[in-house]
């Protein structure tokens, strides 16, 4: 990828889109593009943060997983994003795992190159600063719905975020195909696949939605917005 391409692609990121073209070109130059495959690791919990990622297609999961190899989802990343910018500008190793769920495209962007950046532009500085408080709100609301709210609320705020994504939220009738597999959607709600799965029939025992497979057809917008709450963004 030619540095005019990756500074066009970088710019769609949300850390990104609001530098002057010259300090996002600089920050190109020492940027590298990795090309990812499904079930890649990027990075495990506890590497290095030798570089800040930017996700520019496809998508990843954040997690961390115990002992036996269970895990917990944090966040599913879906490009164009940065993400990881509190390891690369604090203790500087990756606080979680991430690994890809599609085939995608990642820049690394150099830590060191960064960091050194931030004392020579503040408006640099002043975007990671941005990031650091989405991910703050991203992390509150994901402790939030796991202490506050039940499971049904969580799935349904899961489903509800997933049909604002597809446009079809308001669409009495509209069907949408859920783009996690299982056992992430039942991770990112705090519960197990088979609770997931009693949960899904639970809901559709109200007439809310239709669940087939992966495919959920929306019958009672409304309902499942009132179900999800006000802050319907689980993922």
């Amino acid at each position: 990828m030619d540095t005019t391409t990756l500074t066009r692609a970088l710019r769609r990121a949300p850390l990104f889109e609001a530098l002057p073209e010259p300090v996002l070109a600089t920050i190109a130059s020492f940027t590298t593009v990795h090309r990812l495959t499904r079930g890649e690791t990027l990075f495990w919990e506890h590497d290095q943060a030798a570089f800040l990622p930017v996700l520019l297609s496809g998508r990843l999961k954040l997690f961390r997983a115990d002992a036996d190899g269970r895990e917990q989802v944090l966040h599913l990343v879906r490009a164009p994003a940065s993400f990881a910018e509190a390891a690369v500008f604090g203790p500087g190793v990756f606080p979680a795992t991430a690994q890809a769920l599609d085939a995608g495209t990642v820049a690394r962007v150099s830590a060191a190159d960064l960091v050194a950046l931030l004392h020579r532009r503040p408006e640099v500085a002043v975007a990671i600063l941005t990031s650091f408080s989405v991910w703050m709100r991203r992390l509150v609301d994901l402790i939030d719905g796991l202490a506050l709210r039940s499971v049904e609320e969580r799935v349904a705020a899961y489903l509800w975020s997933a049909c604002v994504r597809s446009g079809v939220a308001n669409l009495r009738g509209a069907s949408l195909r859920l783009e996690e597999p299982k056992h992430v959607v039942a991770s990112l709600c705090g519960t197990a696949p088979e609770v997931l799965s009693r949960t899904f029939r639970k809901i559709e025992k109200q007439g809310v939605v239709r669940v087939e497979g992966p495919v959920v057809t929306v019958l009672d917008p409304e309902a499942l917005a009132r179900l999800a709450g006000s802050e319907a963004l689980v993922s």
